[in-house]
């Protein structure tokens, strides 16, 4: 990907630009895997697309308190619908992989890839097809407005409220999840760690050793709630659509038991402080950068 791509700031260009050129980048790196200009297999395509689309509510989360609330709600809906449009196609994809991670007998999981692919098959790639069309036609239009966002504050007061946000509701879910591990509340907390991830993959030249090790941490679990969710969701599709016995669905408790326990040791390590006191580190970070990414 070109460095004009990037999903990160550089240290020579002003933050309003800097948010700006990412925003363009991951519209523009959207639209080309939906258009098959990229390697990607058109399942790939629909899974990067889909990433891209994360990355730019995430951002627009970030620099919501700069945006304001007209501009973010606008934005934030347009690409929340444009990733409802792609999920669709994505999801039989999502239960083939997971359910070749599961560790049950070759025989039953055989079976359940068939009934898998199967129900893939009766969707056809016509709907693939036309939810990318469709996508494509939204984010063209999206692009043109970036140009337009109110991006002016070259300082790290661009930032602190969408920060402090997106930390203080993590954290929050984090407490929900660990109260009550439910399958809405494991979902709903690993919307917030991905802001989180992306994030401090956006701030990394602030101090890279420092950003991209929370970053990794971030990035470790959300997989781990990625991977729960998913087996959550295959399991109530196999339920609803097979009649799988008690091992398949033993092996799935097993299994998002494992991950659950992870993502709660991770969980409180990323959250340990408060949101005062996280905003307050990035702020030294930022003061301390040295770099045109930093004004005061």
């Amino acid at each position: 990907m070109s460095a004009s791509r990037a999903f990160r700031l550089k240290s020579r260009e002003s933050l309003p630009e800097g948010l700006a050129r990412v925003a363009r980048g991951r519209v523009d790196h959207a639209i080309d895997e939906l258009r098959g200009k990229t390697d990607s297999t058109a399942e790939e395509a629909v899974h990067e697309a889909r990433k891209d689309l994360k990355k730019l509510r995430a951002l627009l989360r970030l620099a919501r308190g700069e945006l304001g609330e007209s501009v973010f709600a606008r934005e934030n809906a347009c690409f929340r619908d444009a990733g409802r449009e792609l999920a669709a196609a994505r999801d039989s994809d999502v239960m083939l992989d997971t359910l070749q991670a599961l560790d049950i007998p070759d025989g039953l999981g055989w079976d359940l890839r068939k009934s898998i692919q199967a129900h893939r098959a009766r969707n056809g790639e016509g709907g693939r097809h036309a939810a990318a069309v469709g996508v494509v036609a939204m984010l063209r239009e999206a692009r043109g407005g970036v140009d337009n966002w109110p991006l002016e504050d070259d300082s790290f007061g661009a930032l602190h409220d969408g920060l402090k946000r997106t930390y203080r509701r993590g954290r929050r879910d984090f407490k929900a999840a660990e109260a009550n591990p439910s399958v809405e509340a494991l979902h709903e907390w690993r919307k917030r760690v991905k802001d989180l991830w992306y994030h401090h993959t956006l701030l990394r030249p602030l101090w890279p050793p420092v950003m991209q090790a929370v970053g990794d941490q971030a990035h470790e679990l959300a997989d781990r709630l990625g991977d729960d969710h998913d087996l959550a969701m295959l399991a109530d599709w196999i339920r609803d659509h097979t009649d799988a016995g008690p091992e398949l669905f033993d092996a799935v408790d097993r299994r998002r038991a494992e991950l659950q326990a992870d993502a709660m040791t991770l969980g409180a390590r990323l959250y340990a402080d408060k949101p005062s006191a996280y905003v307050r580190r990035l702020r030294r970070l930022w003061k301390a950068a040295p770099s045109s990414v930093r004004a005061p």
